[in-house]
């Protein structure tokens, strides 16, 4: 491509990258501070010049198209290069500029919440935004740098590290295990006060296994929240048998306060799994997401 045209299409590349993050026209043009059809302009020329098609158009929405995503992904590393170019300009050695990462409650909270802090607190030119989230977050629509969740799987197309893993137990009270009766088989837990998330009608169907034996169980109680600190209270104030992160109970479990329940069986379960960093493939990479990937890897408890 002629040194000109590319200079020139620059401008329209950096339109492109904000119409996807943005998720639109309209949207990327209040940021851009021009008007919906210069930007439109500006993509189609952009099309016109890589003889490519970049979005799907339709009445309702729009998205990348297949030949648009490797188009989308260089030039929002070309981006990534004019950002720290300019953080370079400023003629100091120090990490700068904004980094974003999504994070799980509980796991901001009971684990990621001194470690983000320490980072911030060792790199103060870096500004740390944390978007506190149990949904999937798309690295490109939702504009974030590094994502943390509990998956079985990672999501396909980014660069993935395990920090750890995330198992759900059973739980109680050893007052309320006085009072209600042992549980020594999933079945048992029909007699019992089970503390659930409440979030769907499945809610209340666990899965455990134990070896090749699975077996399903309808449980009931009077108390179910998709809080796990709240679930944590309500089991430790002998309200029932309660589902728990293991993290989330492990230090109740040590003081004796709570108490495993079928600790021989696992329970089959949305919420669990391994905890992965993972952010987007880029031949550039910001050192401050490199920072915050080996701050992570290095400082998760073991």
């Amino acid at each position: 491509m002629d040194t000109s045209i590319l200079i020139n299409s620059l401008a329209d590349m950096a339109s492109f990258v904000t119409v996807v993050e943005e998720g639109g026209f309209s949207a990327a043009s209040r940021k851009l501070g021009v008007t919906p059809s210069a930007v439109s302009r500006q993509v189609t020329r952009l099309e016109k010049v890589l003889g490519v098609k970049l979005l799907e158009r339709t009445t309702r929405k729009m998205d990348l198209a297949v030949t648009g995503r490797p188009v989308y992904e260089l030039c929002r590393t070309m981006l990534d290069s004019a950002k720290e170019a300019v953080n370079v300009s400023t003629c100091t050695n120090e990490p700068v500029g904004l980094l974003r990462i999504a994070v799980p409650k509980a796991l901001a909270k009971q684990i990621l919440e001194p470690i983000l802090i320490s980072f911030a607190l060792r790199y103060p030119k870096i500004k740390l935004q944390i978007k506190v989230t149990d949904h999937i977050v798309d690295p490109i629509h939702n504009e974030v740098d590094i994502i943390v969740s509990i998956e079985r799987e990672p999501i396909p197309g980014l660069i993935a590290k395990e920090l750890g893993e995330v198992k759900i137990i059973l739980c109680a009270s050893p007052e309320y295990l006085r009072q209600q009766g042992a549980v020594l088989r999933p079945k048992d837990l029909q007699k019992h006060s089970c503390i659930t998330l409440g979030e769907s009608a499945n809610d209340s169907i666990l899965q455990l296994q134990k070896g090749s034996n699975l077996q399903k169980v309808r449980v009931g109680g009077r108390f179910s929240v998709n809080h796990t600190e709240i679930r944590l209270s309500a089991v430790l104030r002998g309200l029932g048998v309660g589902l728990l992160p293991d993290f989330v109970a492990s230090e109740e479990l040590k003081k004796g306060n709570i108490l495993p329940v079928l600790s021989a069986w696992k329970i089959k379960h949305n919420y669990q799994g391994k905890v992965r960093l993972q952010y987007a493939q880029s031949k550039f990479i910001p050192e401050r997401v490199k920072l915050l990937v080996a701050f992570l890897v290095d400082n998760y408890p073991k």
